[in-house]
């Protein structure tokens, strides 16, 4: 059972017209404030209803010591391991996993579980309209659950250990052809400044949506060419400050003594409100590249003197993502070319580079792949390639 660092006094709340009293367990793990609000309508109900109420916690907590249900595991494992292992936005995707599919079979004690609960998470899942690709993401982070849970004692087998990972079909990555690629450079030649500085660092150098928005000027070396993509923007929760003295209705985003929801020694600096600058998820991934020559000359134009702050931005605020897909689709739309997510311009740049013959660890660099087989994952043939083949047969 949690600590109850103190069950607060009687109230009354005139607009509702109950009695109420507030339940203090302290901080949850991931440092946010843990109070329980209680109310009702008579004194005498109040008092039965928190009695229970601190029997349900009691119940429904994972305590040291005993084995806990799926359900409580989970949290348990998100707030005090996962949490200290992943990023932000990885651990945001296994609370909702949590949330909205574990609960399927989540009332099982984790030394209970079988491959049989497995497949019936599964068979949930596709029934709730979740695709095979979710059901296989769900399915891997409960193996790593689990498998915390054999290493700490709790279960002595991992029943995902002992089952198939459920299949999903895997979609080949798009590019755009080479005229296709012409198109859009062609037709953002008449954009502003920025739009043209904007995409060309997409179509030219690869560079991820995160990367993009979170460049500083400070960071572009316009005398050598130069770009340093050793930071990029992201969306970080908010949690409570320790010993903030929020009540049980406020959020973290409203707490005076907020702070980002991340484990110690997780690096990053503030940007705008929920906005952070962060290091990129690989140490391969923070690099420093040339300009191309499109990139170069509109960012000479956009400098103007510009020696701080963001190089992309919306008088002075960061560009959210969806805002940077909007102006994309619509740029696609003006080229004639093929409505496709913006990180396909990142596929065109590997892709027509692998096309073009350039050594494969080389573009491993260039994109900041942790792994050459992540590169390789682009080696596919394109139609500008194939073409070009068969004119060679021809030939």
């Amino acid at each position: 059972m949690p600590t109850i660092r103190n069950i607060g006094d009687l109230n009354f709340d005139k607009k509702k017209e109950v009695y109420y009293r507030i339940i203090d367990l302290g901080h949850r793990p991931n440092g946010n404030r843990w109070r329980v609000r209680v109310t009702a309508k008579t004194k005498q109900r109040l008092a039965a209803k928190v009695k229970a109420k601190l029997k349900e916690l009691e119940d429904g907590t994972y305590q040291a010591g005993t084995t806990p249900t799926l359900n409580e595991w989970w949290e348990y494992w998100c707030d005090n391991i996962a949490y200290h292992r992943v990023r932000p936005r990885v651990l945001g995707n296994y609370r909702s996993y949590g949330r909205k599919h574990i609960p399927h079979i989540g009332k099982n004690r984790i030394d209970n579980l079988t491959p049989e609960h497995v497949r019936h998470l599964h068979a949930k899942m596709r029934q709730a309209g979740a695709s095979d690709r979710t059901i296989q993401a769900v399915h891997a982070t409960l193996s790593k659950c689990l498998k915390d849970a054999v290493h700490e004692g709790k279960i002595t087998v991992n029943p995902c250990d002992r089952m198939d990972r459920p299949k999903a079909n895997s979609k080949a990555r798009e590019a755009y052809s080479q005229a296709e690629a012409r198109a859009i450079l062609t037709t953002m030649a008449g954009d502003s400044a920025m739009m043209r500085a904007r995409w060309a660092l997409a179509l030219t150098l690869a560079v991820r949506q995160g990367e993009c928005l979170g460049l500083e000027w400070d960071r572009v070396d316009l005398e050598r060419g130069l770009v340093d993509l050793s930071w990029q923007i992201q969306r970080i929760p908010w949690t409570h400050g320790e010993g903030c003295e929020c009540d049980s209705k406020t959020t973290a985003a409203r707490c005076p003594e907020r702070r980002p929801d991340v484990a110690p020694g997780y690096e990053c600096r503030p940007c705008h409100k929920g906005l952070w600058f962060v290091r990129p998820k690989t140490a391969t991934s923070s690099r420093v590249l040339p300009m191309s020559n499109a990139f170069r000359a509109a960012m000479v134009e956009l400098h103007q003197g510009q020696e701080s702050g963001l190089v992309f931005h919306d008088e002075g605020k960061p560009i959210l993502n969806r805002d940077d897909d909007a102006a994309w689709y619509e740029l696609c739309e003006r080229a004639g070319v093929r409505r496709m997510v913006l990180h396909t311009a990142r596929h065109t740049v590997i892709s027509h580079l692998l096309d073009a013959g350039v050594d494969a660890e080389l573009i491993r660099q260039f994109a900041g792949h942790s792994t050459l087989l992540s590169t390789r994952g682009y080696l596919h043939s394109s139609e500008d390639a194939m073409r070009a083949a068969l004119d060679k047969l021809a030939g």
